[in-house]
């Protein structure tokens, strides 16, 4: 079995193995996620979202390890999603 991390390219820190939501648009896909608070792509994501679109959220970095694909994951507060991370 092999152990997989991932850092964030905004942080380095590592990021944690997720798993959406059943009832989501994504229907249970895993992705790997950075839920340090303090990650400065999460932090400036508040004021450049309510300064674009005029709502209180941000995003969290997030990759597809399926495809390589990333980018951000839109959360509401600083708990949002973190039920779905997997040790």
């Amino acid at each position: 079995m092999t152990n997989t991390s991932y850092s964030c390219p905004h942080c380095g820190r590592q990021m944690s193995k997720w798993v959406s939501p059943v009832e989501s648009d994504w229907a249970g896909e895993t992705k790997y996620v950075c839920f340090h608070d303090e990650c400065p792509y999460y932090v400036r994501g508040w004021a450049w979202m309510m300064e674009k679109y005029g709502t209180r959220c941000s995003y969290r970095h997030s990759l597809n390890p399926e495809t390589g694909s990333s980018g951000p994951l839109p959360v509401c507060s600083p708990d949002h999603l973190r039920p779905g991370i997997v040790e």
